[in-house]
């Protein structure tokens, strides 16, 4: 890994903390972090706690308030309900306490014949250029989405009512000097499911955030890029769900799902 990759990365490991970096801020609030980042650690550690055929099938994400830019403590604990079947059990912890809980559900499967399903792929994200921020300016405070991940657009985008197709990748690690896996690589970026899905009006002053990731996976994800194909609903109430299914450069993946409420920007009411 060059000296460039580890500057971008997500956090720094420090003993038994991992301190987000800059790279890791959130767009709502100058002392958050995006919900990406701390979904890509736990992603790292679920990856890691899978033993040999133990296929990482589903991970459910609350992200219960936010996170703030402080070290964060990880604890895990794992339940096994049968020879195939595993729950591990994550939390992220602040100095001012628990901002994250996550659960992961591990299967043991066995070898079987396949019969290949129809598969038309998007375009590919080497065929497409990187999206720029018109709204950024030099020297402005970075911030993970536009500074730490990679976007290309195949249909539709961001500020926009979706459906919206794109690829996404980190820049650099999730953790400083330490290759990331592929599930910490996809989780870091499934939470733009919402972004890109969302099913509000343009101009309205509202948006959509999510309260949580949930991924369900059918085989191991395979980095840097992920293709994320979302759709978003919402109600008059002011609740919304965004579906978004995963595909990576080898094919289909996945999906997420995310719940979301409306929020109004400031100066919009």
């Amino acid at each position: 890994m060059s000296s460039g990759e580890a500057g971008m990365a997500l956090f720094e490991r420090r003993g038994e903390h991992y301190s987000p970096t800059l790279l890791s801020t959130g767009p709502w609030r100058p002392d958050a972090l995006h919900g990406g980042p701390p979904s890509a650690l736990i992603g790292g550690v679920v990856a890691a706690e899978a033993g040999e055929g133990e296929h990482v099938a589903g991970i459910q994400i609350d992200l219960e308030r936010p996170v703030p830019i402080e070290p964060l403590t990880i604890v895990m604990t794992r339940r096994t309900l049968s020879r195939r079947i595993s729950h591990l059990t994550i939390e992220l912890h602040s100095p001012s306490g628990r901002c994250v809980a996550a659960k992961a559900l591990l299967l043991r499967g066995e070898p079987i014949s396949t019969i290949a399903s129809k598969d038309v792929p998007p375009t590919a994200p080497d065929c497409l250029a990187p999206i720029t921020w018109p709204d950024h300016r030099p020297g402005e405070a970075l911030v993970f989405h536009r500074d730490a991940v990679e976007h290309r657009i195949v249909e539709g985008g961001y500020n926009l009512p979706g459906p919206s197709v794109a690829w996404l990748r980190l820049h650099g690690p999730v953790i400083a000097g330490e290759t990331p896996s592929g599930l910490a690589q996809l989780l870091a970026v499934a939470d733009f499911g919402s972004a890109l899905s969302q099913a509000v009006a343009p101009g309205s002053g509202m948006a959509l955030i999510n309260v949580d990731v949930n991924v369900t996976l059918f085989r191991a994800p395979v980095g840097p890029w992920f293709c994320l194909e979302a759709t978003g609903n919402v109600s008059d109430a002011g609740i919304g769900l965004a579906v978004t299914r995963l595909r990576d450069l080898e094919g289909p993946l996945g999906v997420v799902t995310q719940s979301q409420i409306a929020h109004v920007y400031k100066g919009a009411e």
